[in-house]
């Protein structure tokens, strides 16, 4: 039976039990290590939250934008009512004048009177107008006055969970950030305690398979799944030699 060895590296090795098992360790814990970095590093460009963090921002934009719109509501309201409001005043002031000048005893026409007459309907029917279309804007006022602090509640307590989330997720990014650098200079100190000829037989393989290194589990290659011969098993378990697997080629720890 033809046992699953890398012969490029038998040699090297050959003798060299305890060295071979700390390094397969050690290249075990390398790739290991690179599957992390690569992890969080794709955490860090699309964390999981992100999403949620749009969404609240989004809603807490709108919801301001409904206030800053219904305060210039309120606004303009106001200013229709205060001119509204004059009018009237002016109206009744007008009436209370063609009132005077009917009972002064000092119209001497019918010609005048009827003059008098139908400048003060007039008045009348603007006051009844400017009233009812003031009664109109002070309901809209009262409703909008009303309804306006539940709003504001509403987009401070928005606000809020924006903030709050905002802030995880800036903690959780410094963290993965540290944890990176972390790894970094980890991975450096792994790659370094590992021959060159090991680490060029490691990403060679990486360079068709995203893990390079299995384990033999229940008897089987990690990788593939494949059932590993009792023989390559126990050369794989000796350390004397590398021992990759016969059917898709990764290196055996």
């Amino acid at each position: 039976m033809r046992i699953g060895f890398c012969p490029v590296l038998f040699l090297f090795f050959l003798g060299s039990e305890t060295m071979l098992q700390e390094e397969l360790s050690n290249l075990y814990k390398l790739q290991e290590m690179q599957n992390r970095f690569e992890l969080l590093k794709q955490r860090l460009k699309n964390h999981p939250e992100s999403k949620d963090l749009y969404r609240l921002k989004k809603d807490a934009d709108e919801m301001e934008t409904r206030l800053q719109e219904k305060n210039k509501r309120i606004h303009i309201l106001e200013k229709e009512l205060h001119q509204m409001e004059r009018i009237i005043d002016d109206s009744y002031s007008s009436i209370k004048q063609v009132d005077q000048r009917i009972y002064s005893g000092q119209v001497t026409t019918v010609k005048e009177l009827k003059i008098l007459e139908e400048k003060r309907k007039t008045a009348h029917l603007k006051v009844e107008e400017y009233e009812e279309k003031a009664l109109m804007i002070m309901e809209e006022l009262d409703y909008l006055k009303t309804s306006l602090p539940q709003e504001v509640e509403l987009a401070n307590q928005k606000k809020a969970q924006y903030k709050e989330k905002q802030l995880k997720i800036k903690q959780e990014i410094d963290k993965i950030k540290t944890e990176l650098d972390l790894l970094q200079i980890q991975l450096q100190q792994l790659e370094a305690s590992i021959s060159p000829e090991l680490l060029e037989k490691f990403y060679k393989i990486k360079r068709f398979k995203r893990n390079p290194v299995a384990l033999i589990s229940d008897g089987k290659c990690s990788g593939c799944m494949v059932e590993v011969s009792v023989m390559v098993a126990l050369e794989a378990k000796q350390y004397k030699t590398i021992v990759c697997c016969e059917n898709c080629g990764r290196i055996l720890v």
